[in-house]
């Protein structure tokens, strides 16, 4: 019975007293790293008497007890779970939220922490803990009212961690979270934090007068470099960028010699570009971080930009040397050295730029440069090699073989290619997809149609595939009336797919119906402003004797895309004696 009243002690008594017990399973108040909301002054641990439990109760948490002493963590939260809701009992609670969030079950945190907090509502840390929870899963709305709580109990409410964020809210969540904010400002009208998450909502929901309104009142209270970058960015997102540069000017040549705010005025200055101011106040910093390795890199793009090759070698060559973005910087200079035709070096510069995202693009410039020297062995074995040293890169890369034999036209390489990896994959609805359109491409109507009737198979509800080949059967044969039915049952499933009614509007075309072909491809256009669109409406317009409207329709969307090949290939077929 002492050991028994000894390890209850340890369930709803402070850490100290199980100290053993804590080690591991984690008593102690939630580590700093997994807290986002922090207090102004730490509560001292309540001190929880001992409570009479049922016996059934005191049985769950003995075994919860003692799996956590054998190391068991998941029996030990489950358990410690189940007696949080059935007990309510606050040492229960705490105890059960502090195994949860070291375990980072997000779920049986939240859990624990709300019945925490309901049975608890003046413990600062069951508040933290609630508010902490709901924000991680990114129910901010509902974090306001413990925020609000630990407010009220002395701690720091934080309450700008909403709009640190609020940027992946959908429009609803943030009227939502906005609402409640307005709500919580009737009670602290002039709080900083809050009235700074307010104007960060109104600008991400487009309200820029009134966002900028409440950051220009901050300005005047406490002008802080958040602040400051939050007027940038409203002015920013209202297209006043000039104006965004002159306050950002300003504050700098007051002295405001604030890093970011430099940072981000020379961005600004790029985004505008102005080449040579951005790299005057690039250059600013430089001077205080000089193996920086973004600022180097920064000044290298702006070099490239203006065409001084020899800047922007030095500052990529930095970059190596103070092993800073390393990656980037062989990509780069495989770059130049590819303009400049030395193929030599910016192979050798390429196969430099390591695993980053700057990877792949290095081995497609790599087997480019070989494939288009004759060296198509070479360049092919080359990526093999890669996929086998790389496999995580093993589909990407495929992908960049088969569309470099397409972009070269060697259309016997790419379906031996595909073929082979098809076979491996038969299912592949991906593979068959692609080949299908090279087999569109090349003018190979029979792979088209084999291919995509298999995905029809293997997915009768793709919409994509219907439509795809009920528009290859329009234009390239005169089954008609079966690629009606194909593009009619992709429009069921994706009515207002703007390439699907583009299709019905040409297959109408092919039938003669010029009247509805007209209505449905005035439609498409309407919903994808597209140069192939255009060129169908046109040519049907000129048919039906309507040319004025045909070239304005066409003339409009080569202002749009002036090297289009559908608009120049139907106006000169149409228009040309």
């Amino acid at each position: 019975m002492v050991l028994l009243a000894a390890l209850l002690a340890g369930c709803v008594a402070p850490a100290r007293e199980a100290a053993k017990v804590a080690e591991v399973v984690g008593t102690e108040p939630v580590p700093p790293a997994l807290s986002l909301v922090k207090p102004q002054r730490e509560q001292e641990p309540a001190e929880y008497a001992v409570a009479a439990f049922p016996r059934d109760s005191l049985y769950q948490l003995l075994v919860a007890e003692v799996a956590g002493y054998r190391g068991d963590l998941a029996t030990a939260l489950k358990k410690y779970l189940e007696m949080t809701i059935e007990t309510r009992d606050p040492g229960v609670a705490r105890r059960a939220t502090s195994l949860a969030v070291y375990m980072h079950d997000d779920d049986a945190a939240l859990a624990a922490a709300e019945v925490w907090a309901e049975v608890e509502p003046d413990n600062l840390d069951a508040q933290r803990q609630l508010a902490s929870q709901l924000i991680r899963i990114g129910d901010l709305e509902r974090a306001l009212l413990p925020m609000a709580a630990i407010r009220a109990l002395g701690g720091a409410a934080n309450f700008d961690i909403f709009a640190y964020h609020s940027a992946e809210l959908e429009p609803a969540e943030r009227e939502g979270l906005l609402a409640a904010i307005l709500r919580m400002l009737q009670n602290y009208p002039a709080d900083p934090q809050l009235l700074f998450s307010q104007a960060v909502l109104l600008d991400q929901s487009g309200r820029f007068t009134e966002a900028l309104e409440i950051a220009d009142r901050l300005l005047l209270d406490e002008p802080r470099v958040n602040i400051v970058i939050l007027k940038v960015n409203i002015l920013k997102h209202s297209d006043r960028l000039a104006q965004a540069l002159g306050f950002l000017a300003a504050r700098l040549e007051s002295g405001e010699d604030d890093r970011r705010l430099r940072l981000i005025y020379a961005r600004l200055l790029f985004e505008s570009e102005r080449l040579d101011d951005a790299r005057q106040q690039y250059e600013l910093i430089l001077k205080q971080a000089p193996q920086d390795g973004d600022i180097l890199l920064a000044l290298a793009l702006i070099a490239l930009e203006q065409d001084r090759i020899p800047a922007a070698q030095d500052y990529l060559a930095q970059m190596v040397r103070w092993d800073q973005r390393v990656g980037e910087a062989h990509f780069y200079l495989g770059n130049i050295a590819e303009q400049e035709n030395d193929l030599v070096a910016a192979v050798r510069e390429y196969r430099l730029a390591g695993g980053g995202y700057e990877y792949l693009p290095a081995q497609k410039r790599i087997a480019s440069i070989l494939i288009d020297q004759r060296r198509v062995a070479e360049g092919l074995s080359h990526l093999a090699k890669e996929r086998l040293d790389h496999p995580e890169f093993f589909q990407q890369l495929m992908m960049i073989e088969i569309q470099l034999l397409g972009d070269r036209g060697m259309d016997e390489e790419l379906f031996g290619l595909l073929d082979h990896i098809i076979a491996q994959d038969p299912e592949n609805i991906d593979l068959l997809y692609y080949r299908a359109m090279a087999g569109e491409r090349f003018d190979r109507l029979d792979i088209l149609e084999r291919d995509l009737q298999r995905v029809l198979v293997l997915d009768p509800q793709n919409a994509d595939a219907m439509n795809a080949l009920g528009y290859s059967l329009a234009d390239r044969t005169d089954r008609y009336a079966e690629a009606l039915v194909l593009i009619q049952r992709a429009l069921l499933l994706k009515p207002q797919e703007a390439a699907f009614i583009d299709s019905l509007g040409w297959v109408q075309y092919r039938l003669q119906n010029y009247d509805e072909a007209v209505t449905q491809l005035r439609r498409a256009l309407g919903l994808f402003d597209n140069d192939e669109v255009a060129a169908h409406l046109g040519e049907v317009l000129w048919i039906q004797g309507e040319r004025a409207e045909a070239l304005e329709v066409w003339n409009k969307a080569l202002e749009l895309v002036p090297d289009s090949e559908p608009l120049k290939q139907v106006i000169e077929r149409l228009t040309q004696p």
